[in-house]
């Protein structure tokens, strides 16, 4: 039980982190002063922006699923949303705002800490401790666009259905982290979905790494003439 207990409390770390904190320091945004002038309408549910553990419940379908606060990250996902749709759209200039109705981020570690909770049961931390150096499998970046009202469809007890995904997506069911996000900038609104697996040479992928990357394909998402040449590179 106390090996089980440990799993719960280090399981955010395992997914966008790994279960030991990497050596080298999370990245840094130079140059993030020069959005400033963006400015952010946050019209989010004010849980988005909290932590949430749905399920400690090894049998419900909730179990191992979270949702990570904003202040897991430096910058928080809204502001460096902003700053890389500064970077990405010269046409902000004459705009400077973005309408931020959902940025959420989710981690499934369902298999993972099920696979961790049987063999701390048949084996105790010894075995928790062999399995928790094992490599996980890799996978892609996986971005869809996705319709707003997915949000209201998917709100209150239903909400942890958010980090669920297909076999198609994540054959081996490696912890994934989802990031929800759903803007509106230069009069269009967009909202998307993106799940992201261990990446491939990156064994201590830091959450704000993936934020990154799912804002990166998000923004390329807007009918835009800079986000056709940034999707074309």
């Amino acid at each position: 039980m106390r090996a089980l207990k440990y799993l719960l409390v280090a399981a955010p770390l395992i997914i966008a982190g790994c279960a030991s904190q990497p050596s080298l320091p999370p990245p840094e945004f130079p140059g993030i002063e020069q959005s400033d002038k963006i400015v952010i309408h946050d019209q989010r549910p004010s849980s988005e922006s909290e932590k949430e553990i749905f399920s400690l419940l090894v049998t419900s379908s909730a179990y191992a699923i979270y949702r990570m606060p904003d202040t897991a990250t430096k910058p928080t996902g809204p502001r460096l949303l902003a700053h890389r749709a500064y970077e990405a759209f010269p046409e902000l200039g004459s705009q400077p705002a973005i309408n931020v109705h959902h940025f959420v981020t989710y981690a499934n570690l369902q298999s993972q800490l099920r696979k961790s909770s049987l063999v701390a049961g048949l084996t105790g931390p010894i075995g928790v401790a062999i399995l928790s150096r094992q490599e996980l499998p890799v996978g892609e970046v996986l971005t869809t666009r996705i319709d707003s009202s997915t949000f209201d469809k998917t709100a209150g007890d239903e909400e942890y259905t958010r980090a669920f995904f297909s076999a198609e997506e994540n054959p081996e069911k490696s912890p994934v982290n989802l990031i929800y996000i759903d803007a509106e900038m230069l009069g269009q609104r967009v909202a998307s979905r993106c799940l992201v697996p261990p990446i491939k040479d990156k064994p201590h992928l830091f959450l704000i790494e993936a934020m990154d990357m799912c804002i990166a394909n998000h923004l390329a998402l807007y009918s835009t003439d800079s986000a056709k040449e940034a999707a074309a590179k």
